[in-house]
């Protein structure tokens, strides 16, 4: 007997055949616009420090000490080496007949020690403005004057309060080389600070 078409369920008809050979495959999906923003690379450790904030370069330090004006160091100077002497014999006894004697620093008595803090004050102010630091409220020069002449004033009251103990005629108080020290640097620093006002280009405001 013979088959008839369609009668055996293994054969394709041509037709089904035709129907699945015809299908087309979906569509691939559009590729991405060339100028599409890439997502941002992580910054290095470099960048991300240079980002936080410009490096204290000694260089530039150096440079500017360089080009700075003589009477801008003078004043620094002045207040750094009054600071120090205030560690140094300030105040001095001395026992009358035993030979005995001593010494004592800027930091026993008030007018000492204030006066060498105020001078290194006003060689701050100097120091702060010359490498851009900080911005002063008034005239940096009128700081490092008026510190040091403050200084001066209390360095002339501590030649007269002596704060070490009075013992009578059996001692005699008197100021070692620290306070003369400082009572010079003091005056030189008051003297730089006037001159440097009269400057042409000293900053006024």
């Amino acid at each position: 007997m013979t088959d008839q078409p369609g009668e055996n369920p293994t054969e394709n008809t041509g037709e089904g055949a035709g129907a699945e050979g015809s299908a087309t495959p979906p569509p691939a999906p559009p590729p991405p616009p060339a100028d599409a923003p890439s997502a941002p690379a992580a910054p290095s450790a470099p960048a991300a420090h240079a980002a936080a904030g410009p490096a204290y370069d000694l260089n530039d330090a150096k440079a500017t000490l360089q080009g700075a004006n003589k009477l801008d160091l003078g004043i620094m100077a002045a207040g750094i080496v009054a600071f120090l002497a205030g560690f140094m014999p300030f105040y001095t006894i001395s026992v009358s007949g035993f030979g005995g004697s001593g010494s004592w620093s800027a930091w026993h008595g008030f007018f000492g020690w204030f006066a060498v803090l105020v001078a290194l004050v006003g060689a701050a102010a100097v120091a702060l403005e010359l490498f851009n630091l900080v911005a002063m409220p008034m005239p940096v020069l009128q700081i490092a004057a008026g510190a040091f002449a403050l200084a001066f004033v209390c360095l002339v009251l501590a030649l007269f309060v002596n704060p070490l103990p009075d013992c009578g005629g059996a001692c005699s108080r008197g100021h070692g080389f620290g306070y003369w020290l400082a009572l010079v640097v003091v005056l030189a620093g008051l003297v730089l600070s006037v001159l440097r006002m009269r400057e042409p280009d000293a900053k006024r405001a």
